[in-house]
């Protein structure tokens, strides 16, 4: 009975989990010393406001694009057709977005690793040798 409820809230509990981690992601007080959280004003508070609404920003996105989703799949009412090309097309896009995420980050990867090197370096930047 355990397996039939993990599978039937799993996709319920993913949503809410990434809804709450977007909405605690700027909470960095576990790792932080003389941070002062409690200050409302100063240089940071223009920061932290832009930072709220970006937030906000994204899980108003991420919220509107599952509920948008849900009324689609919903919709087709039992005609499984529809709603196999719709997860296939979905399966697509983000396998594209997971491949293009990966080209793009070994691509940084490798022009990160050449800029650190020693051979590939500015020669003609003076060298400080310790005496």
């Amino acid at each position: 009975m355990g397996a039939f409820s993990f599978i039937f809230y799993g996709p319920t509990y993913l949503n809410i989990l990434n809804i709450y981690s977007l909405c605690r992601i700027d909470d960095i007080s576990w790792g932080t010393k003389g941070l002062e959280a409690g200050s409302g004003g100063g240089k940071n508070a223009g920061l932290k406001d832009s930072w709220r609404l970006i937030k906000f920003s994204h899980v108003a996105k991420y919220v509107i694009w599952n509920i948008i989703l849900a009324v689609v799949l919903l919709s087709f009412g039992s005609s499984y057709t529809p709603r196999f090309f719709i997860t296939i097309v979905m399966v697509v896009m983000m396998a594209g977005t997971l491949a293009l995420k990966i080209v793009i980050g070994c691509i940084y990867m490798v022009i990160y690793k050449m800029g650190t090197c020693g051979w590939c370096k500015d020669t003609k930047t003076p060298k400080i040798v310790p005496a």
